[in-house]
């Protein structure tokens, strides 16, 4: 098998749809047979509910694992003991978010515990790891970003996209230089994309010129992929054949699918777990 694949799905720049691909590449990565972890570490824990809808509160989180990091322990703390298995999507496991997060980040930060994320991951048995991070520049994300291997780095077709995606090349070249040098930008995905908008054809030629890949194909936009927040169902379950779920089966099959995994039954795998789920 090859080595876990370990992602972070980032941008500093809030309202991309950053919560919707993590969670939604996560759970096409668990479809197409590949055991995932996603762990949901922005305060706001938008992935968690995802997931789970608001009804369901899961017993041990994310900031449990870091509060054990605080104290002196025997043996170190393992962040695989606060994984959620009962996600209703069949190898897809959750490390929960909670805004008990942000109530931690100065003693974090005051201890010097930006590494304990990427030893919580280390020898792990999962095929593929997603990170969601808060969109900014903090300790949650800098932790996430030096525990990942790649970065996919959500986009919308705005005015201030450019200098975001400045932005995020020059905060990865400095955590490659200080802490992860095997770290590299994997791509934009395009997301909310208007076909026929001359500003959207704009700003993807602004970014061309950033020299950064451009995944494809973009992302639509569809009011479908609001609905299964609402529902806490994932897209590409919930509306399988909708825009969306397809263009994002085709990103997944062409750039984060092991060389093991049969791309081709990719779509057909989708459909057939929806079923499962509805």
């Amino acid at each position: 098998m090859l080595s876990t694949k370990v992602r972070v799905v980032y941008n500093q720049k809030g309202g991309v749809g950053k919560t919707t691909l993590a969670v939604n590449l996560a759970t096409l990565s668990a479809i197409s047979g590949q055991r995932t972890l996603l762990v949901d570490s922005d305060p706001q824990g938008n992935s968690t509910t995802y997931l789970l809808g608001t009804k369901t509160s899961p017993n041990r989180n994310l900031a449990d694992y870091y509060e054990s990091c605080l104290g002196v322990h025997l043996f170190r703390p393992q962040l695989m003991e606060y994984v959620t298995t009962d996600t209703g999507i069949k190898n897809l496991h959750l490390v929960p978010g909670s805004r008990e997060l942000e109530d931690l980040r100065n003693k974090l930060e005051n201890k010097h515990k930006i590494l304990k994320l990427r030893e919580g991951i280390r020898n792990t048995s999962y095929d593929a790891v997603y990170f969601d991070p808060p969109p900014a520049n903090d300790f949650f994300a800098l932790s996430c970003l030096i525990a990942a291997n790649e970065v996919l780095v959500p986009i919308d077709c705005d005015t201030f996209s450019v200098q975001a995606a400045r932005d995020i090349c020059q905060l990865v070249a400095e955590v490659k230089a200080d802490h992860n040098p095997d770290l590299k930008i994997l791509g934009l995905i395009v997301n909310q994309y208007q076909k026929n908008s001359r500003h959207a054809a704009l700003i993807l030629k602004d970014l061309e010129s950033l020299g950064l890949p451009i995944l494809v194909p973009y992302i639509p936009q569809s009011v479908k992929v609001r609905e299964s927040h609402s529902d806490a169902k994932p897209v590409v379950i919930s509306q399988p054949n909708n825009p969306v779920s397809l263009a994002l089966a085709e990103l997944h099959g062409k750039y984060l699918v092991d060389l093991e995994t049969p791309k081709k039954e990719l779509k057909k795998d989708v459909r057939r777990e929806s079923i499962v789920q509805l």
